[in-house]
C-alpha cells in the first residue's frame, strides 16, 4: 500500500507536470464560454456552483492567462486551475488532480498508454523520413477519413461548434466531422481496411506505430480544392489539451475556404480573418471570409487568388494579429492590391457572441474601414 507522504508527494509533481501542460485559455473557456478576453486575462461571470451568482451585473471572475490563477471578487476566492476544478466540480484535491492528469493524458491507465502510442511522430522515429503521398492519393485518404468519421455520432462536435455561435448548416457547408473518443479503434481500423499502412503513414494520418494519430484531435477542418478535401487540421475539444491543433503531413494547401472565392462575383468583400471559428462565424451571418492558419501563415502566392475581391483584414486583437495585418498590408500593396484593416476589441467570434447586433455594427465599421482606405489612397495618389 503507497503511504500517505508518497501519494501527497506524487499528486504535488503530478500536479506541476499538469501546470506545465495545461492551456488555461481552452480550460477556463470550457467553463465561461462568455468570458471576455483582454490581453492574458479573461472576465466572466462565475460559474463556481457554490458561489450561487444570478448571472447578472458586471463580471465577478478575472483569470490570469499568464499563471493561471482565478479571482472571484464577489466572494474574495482564488487559485490555481487545480482549485478552480475542485470548486466546480465539488472534488477532492486527489480527484481534481488525477482527473486533471488524465484530460492532458498523464494519467497512469489505459488512456495514457493509448494516448502514447497513437501521439504524432517525431522526427527520429523514422516515418517523417518517408516521402509525401501524392496529391491524388492524399485526397482519397482525406475523403475516406471524413466519410468514416462521418458515420459516428456528431454531437459533441456540433456542441462545441454550437457554444461559439456557429449553426449546423455552416457546418455542414464547411465540411466539419467529428468522432467520438469511442470510435476511436472502430475509425482506426476502417482506414487501416482501406489503405495500405505505408500511405497512411506518408499522410500523417498514422504513425510509425501503427496508429491513428487523431487521438485527442477528433474535430475535424477540411481544406478543399475544387470540392474536395486535400488536407485536414484537427482540433482537440477537451480543455487543456496541448497542443490544441494537429494536422497531417505537408504545408497548409491553401486560405481555409479559399476554395469558395471561384463562386463570388468580383469586387465582393472578402475578409481575411484567423483561425477556423472566425471563418466559420462570418460565413454563418452572411459575409464572405477565408481564414488563415496562425496569424503569420499567409503565403504571397495566395494573393492572386484575392486580387479580384476588396479583401479586410480582421486578425485578432494581439501583437501578433497587428503585426501581421501591417506586414500584409505592405504585401499586398508592393502587388497594387489595397488590403484594409479592421480593428475589433477581440477576435472574430468573441465579437459575435457578445453583441446583440454584431452583424450591424460589424457591417458599419467595414465601410468605415473601406472609406479611410479610400481617402488615404487618394491621398497618396
Amino acid at each position: 500500500m503507497e503511504q500517505p507522504g508518497r501519494n501527497i508527494e506524487r499528486l504535488r509533481r503530478l500536479c506541476e507536470e499538469i501546470k506545465s501542460r495545461i492551456d488555461y485559455r481552452s480550460f477556463y473557456q470550457h467553463y465561461c464560454s462568455e468570458a471576455r478576453s483582454t490581453g492574458a486575462r479573461l472576465h466572466a461571470q462565475c460559474p463556481i456552483p457554490a458561489h450561487e451568482h444570478s448571472g447578472k451585473g458586471n463580471p465577478s471572475l478575472s483569470v490570469d492567462l499568464a499563471r493561471g490563477l482565478f479571482h472571484c471578487f464577489s466572494r474574495d476566492e482564488g487559485g490555481d486551475a487545480i482549485r478552480f476544478y475542485e470548486l466546480m466540480h465539488g472534488a477532492t484535491f486527489a480527484r481534481a488532480v488525477t482527473e486533471l492528469a488524465r484530460d492532458v493524458g498523464l494519467d497512469d491507465g489505459q488512456q495514457r498508454s493509448l494516448a502514447f502510442r497513437a501521439a504524432p511522430d517525431t522526427t527520429v522515429e523514422g516515418v517523417q523520413q518517408l516521402p509525401p503521398l501524392s496529391f491524388e492519393r492524399m485526397q482519397a485518404v482525406c475523403e475516406s477519413f471524413l466519410d468514416a468519421c462521418r458515420h459516428e455520432d456528431q454531437v459533441e462536435g456540433i456542441s462545441y461548434l454550437a457554444r461559439r455561435g456557429i449553426d449546423r448548416e455552416t457546418i455542414r457547408r464547411m465540411g466539419v466531422v467529428y468522432f467520438p473518443r469511442r470510435a476511436y479503434r472502430r475509425v482506426m481500423r476502417s482506414m487501416l481496411d482501406a489503405f495500405p499502412l505505408e500511405e497512411l503513414q506518408r499522410s500523417g494520418l498514422f504513425n510509425a506505430r501503427a496508429h491513428l494519430t487523431f487521438y485527442r484531435h477528433r474535430l475535424l477542418f477540411p481544406f478543399f480544392v475544387e470540392g474536395r478535401a486535400v488536407y485536414l487540421q484537427a482540433r482537440t475539444t477537451a480543455s487543456g489539451v496541448e497542443p490544441r491543433w494537429h494536422n497531417m503531413r505537408g504545408a497548409v494547401p491553401s486560405l481555409y475556404n479559399a476554395d469558395a472565392l471561384s463562386q463570388l462575383v468580383s469586387g465582393k468583400i472578402v475578409y481575411l480573418v484567423e483561425g477556423f471559428t472566425d471563418t466559420m462565424t462570418l460565413l454563418a451571418h452572411g459575409f464572405a471570409a477565408v481564414g488563415l492558419v496562425g496569424a503569420g501563415g499567409f503565403r504571397e502566392e495566395w494573393l492572386a487568388g484575392l486580387a479580384r475581391f476588396r479583401v479586410v483584414a480582421v486578425l485578432d486583437a494581439d501583437t501578433a494579429g497587428e503585426r501581421a495585418t501591417t506586414r500584409y498590408q505592405e504585401m499586398f500593396r508592393a502587388r497594387g492590391i489595397e488590403l484594409a484593416r479592421l480593428e475589433l476589441p477581440s477576435d472574430v467570434n468573441d465579437f459575435f457572441r457578445q453583441h446583440p447586433a454584431a452583424a450591424l455594427e460589424f457591417t458599419l465599421m467595414t465601410e468605415a474601414a473601406l472609406e479611410e482606405q479610400g481617402e488615404r489612397m487618394k491621398d497618396e495618389g
